[in-house]
């Protein structure tokens, strides 16, 4: 049955040219089947990074939350001080995520570099969309 599949032309015999055909669409077959699990794995691989993402924005926004006491929707020095120093949630993300300008919010000789560098529109205070602009350059 195989030599029948190999035979192509019915001659009873699997010549060179027969011989490379099938050795080409078994290198075709499998060629395709590893592009098919590498799309497989891209696309697993997207969705848990596009999954971590979404993960690490929502972390990121409780923790601005947790920092922002009085609720104002800023960050100020002396609330980011308190936090970096008390509070274990704040403290757990901000070692794990990866920001430099984020981790410096728990060094006290750099939280006004820190600072500096997080407060783009240079207005004195972190809103909730330059704390998320700093948390999305970490996740690229």
């Amino acid at each position: 049955k195989a030599l029948k599949a190999l035979d192509t032309d019915g001659s009873g015999e699997i010549d060179v040219e027969e011989w490379e055909q099938a050795i080409q669409r078994g290198l075709s077959k499998r060629l395709a089947q590893l592009a098919a699990e590498r799309e497989r794995r891209e696309r697993a691989a997207a969705k848990a990074d596009a999954e971590f993402s979404a993960e690490f924005l929502s972390m990121a926004r409780k923790c601005f939350d947790l920092i922002d006491k009085d609720g104002s929707g800023t960050l100020e020095k002396p609330e980011i001080v308190q936090a970096v120093r008390a509070d274990k949630e704040v403290i757990n993300f901000l070692t794990n995520c990866g920001n430099k300008n984020l981790q410096y919010l728990l060094v006290p000789s750099r939280l006004d570099a820190a600072l500096n560098a997080m407060d783009t529109d240079r207005d004195g205070h972190i809103d909730a969309d330059e704390w998320e602009e700093c948390i999305e350059i970490a996740l690229n």
